[in-house]
């Protein structure tokens, strides 16, 4: 059974540990994904993450990559790194909501406007030495490369959902966590189904909708299965976080760490102002390709935001009900956002 964790055996309150030799000197670091090889996180985020650990540290760390959920699907993404069938490992936080439920917070509606100001405040609350680093402390894995899509619109492969009447009723996908309860919200039937498997779902009439972000379309090829999309909403987001087995951390010499959380902050900018950008672009491929693009109105965006106010409320006092320490760490999010 593996030694409990603190602050300290991590080294994040402190910098960086004065470490053992590295353990990974000779071997190569499985690192698992569930995200297909053409997916953007892979491309703009792992791959260079790899080539950049491996460049640095000149060749001491290097890697095996097994995307498309080779090793393990979203549910099983922590599981892979505990159970050591791979020292690194893509977690999907709506997936994980029973043993992640405090960075699901991150999730929850209107926490930020574009994936560089959500990922830049996730990045933050995870550094301030709280409640949020210590559920990964407990889940004994370390935090390297945070991923926030920009705020999830909602798709449809009908006529566009541009009122609340013209969601109610409605069976929309979504991925799990808090984005189950911002489509109750606004009177939409929620089904948990993720975005890998949406094409199928979207395309049989399984359901008539689906809750995600943009750049999320593409990989899938939802477009060719939706008929309109919103730009303006402001759903919540999907959190995404790469993370290492906590004990391979420790193993690491102190150059090696400081190499991984360098080009982790490097890969995670990056793929922050990616999204930001491809988001812009895909809005005009998509209405080019004869999807329709549309904002909702003032008056019914006002309406939304009213609705899904009640959602972080809800979420926190679920968690807060089951000794979850819910009310600080989302009042700790709201200070990091200003508010």
């Amino acid at each position: 059974m593996r030694k409990q964790l603190t602050l300290a055996a991590i080294g994040i309150a402190t910098g960086l540990l004065a470490g053992t030799p590295d353990a990974v000197a000779s071997e190569k670091l499985l690192l698992s994904s569930i995200s297909p090889p053409n997916h953007w996180s892979s491309t703009e985020g792992f791959v260079p993450f790899m080539a950049c650990v491996k460049t640095e540290s000149n060749g001491e760390i290097d890697f095996s990559y097994f995307p498309s959920s080779q090793i393990a699907s979203a549910t099983e993404s922590l599981d892979a790194v505990n159970k050591g069938l791979a020292q690194i490992s893509y977690l999907v936080i709506s997936a994980l909501s029973n043993k992640m439920p405090l960075s699901g917070i991150s999730m929850l509606p209107n926490m930020g406007d574009t994936s560089t100001e959500m990922a830049k405040i996730n990045r933050q609350v995870l550094e301030a030495d709280g409640v949020f680093l210590k559920e990964f402390i407990s889940n004994r894995v370390y935090p390297l490369i945070v991923i926030m899509t920009p705020p999830y619109q909602i798709m449809s492969r009908g006529k566009p959902m541009d009122s609340l009447d013209a969601i109610a009723g409605k069976k929309v996908s979504a991925s799990g966590g808090a984005l189950l309860y911002t489509l109750k919200s606004v009177g939409a039937v929620p089904v948990e189904i993720g975005g890998s498997d949406a094409y199928m779902a979207l395309q049989q009439g399984v359901v008539d909708g689906s809750l995600l972000a943009i750049p999320s379309v593409a990989p899938y090829k939802l477009q060719e299965v939706l008929k309109s999309i919103s730009t303006n909403g402001a759903f919540g987001s999907a959190a995404g976080i790469l993370a290492i087995d906590a004990d391979v951390w420790q193993k690491l010499s102190p150059k090696n760490q400081k190499i991984m959380k360098d080009c982790g902050l490097k890969a995670e900018t990056h793929v922050a102002k990616y999204l930001d950008d491809l988001t812009g672009k895909l809005k005009v491929e998509f209405a080019a390709g004869g999807v329709k693009m549309y904002e909702f109105t003032p008056e019914t965006r006002a309406v939304l935001d009213n609705k899904v106010r009640n959602v972080a409320d809800e979420y926190v006092n679920r968690l807060q009900s089951r000794g979850i320490p819910a009310r600080e760490a989302y009042d700790t999010y709201l200070k990091a956002l200003g508010r």
